[in-house]
């Protein structure tokens, strides 16, 4: 189910670019019982595609997916008016900061939609020319409306004019997995890195006082077992419960970054992470 506010932005871009006497037709076509949407309301995972497709036919020009990708765009400047554009002015100085911290950006809104179902967005590669980037979802047939939300993003809040490509389509019949090849100058990996590795060498410090900073830290080995785990993680289960030495995966499961629970792809993401952090 769609929060009725990707709708009602659809709507909104719709009556600003074509008119009301197009939006009205769509109504028609559709069988819509009112004008609008209830932001906050739940309505069917194809409606808006069922939007695109109607257009098209009003309009006899574009595509169902030029649509989409329209719609991409409407809901950032719709999003933009509701004040929600203070969560993603904060995402970082540089676009490749706001790829990193997408998921971050959903889970901050969760408080006000909270049966949303959000995609998952994980950087696998960057470049000087730009990034790839890998997006997950349960639904069909959003791609081109992602796009149109990175095009937006990019243009309104860090005046970058990207190029979004699908790099590699390997959905299955239970998610779509896709790789979208992200162009944009990116030269800030650049000098992040450069910072990252003249920090200048921090004093030593023991295991004990390292654990007691960080009660909630988990200390595995390169095959995934739990060599230690600080005091506040060990509350969590039964006094008696064996925990050093398993694998990590029998004990937890990994929500976020969509990655596989692996040494180095673990290892990866945090290289990675320390690019944002720094």
């Amino acid at each position: 189910m769609l929060y009725g506010i990707l709708l009602e932005s659809a709507r909104d871009g719709i009556y600003l670019s074509y008119g009301n006497h197009v939006w009205k037709k769509i109504v028609q076509e559709l069988n819509f019982e009112h004008e609008s949407f209830t932001t906050l309301g739940r309505y069917e995972d194809n409606l808006i595609e069922k939007i695109a497709e109607c257009l098209t036919d009003i309009l006899h020009e574009g595509t169902p997916e030029y649509y989409m990708q329209f719609f991409g765009e409407c809901f950032v400047r719709f999003f933009t008016n509701y004040g929600y554009d203070k969560i993603l002015r904060v995402a970082g100085r540089h676009f490749r900061d706001f790829l990193h911290s997408i998921d971050q950006l959903h889970d901050s809104t969760k408080f006000s939609f909270p049966q949303m179902r959000s995609p998952l967005f994980h950087v696998l590669e960057e470049d000087e020319p730009g990034a790839f980037l890998q997006y997950k979802s349960r639904r069909r047939g959003f791609q081109r409306y992602i796009v149109g939300q990175l095009r937006e993003c990019a243009s309104r809040f860090y005046n970058e004019d990207i190029y979004v490509r699908v790099q590699d389509d390997i959905s299955t019949n239970e998610c779509t997995l896709i790789i979208f090849r992200v162009d944009f100058n990116n030269s800030a990996v650049k000098d992040t890195s450069q910072r990252l590795f003249s920090i200048p060498n921090l004093p030593d410090i023991t295991s004990e006082t390292f654990f007691k900073v960080f009660p909630f830290c988990l200390l595995i080995d390169p095959s995934m077992r739990i060599y230690h785990m600080g005091k506040s993680v060990k509350s969590l289960f039964p006094v008696d419960t064996v925990l050093i030495g398993r694998y990590l995966e029998e004990i937890f499961r990994l929500i976020r970054p969509d990655i596989s629970l692996e040494w180095d792809k673990v290892i990866l993401f945090i290289y990675l992470f320390k690019f944002v952090l720094f």
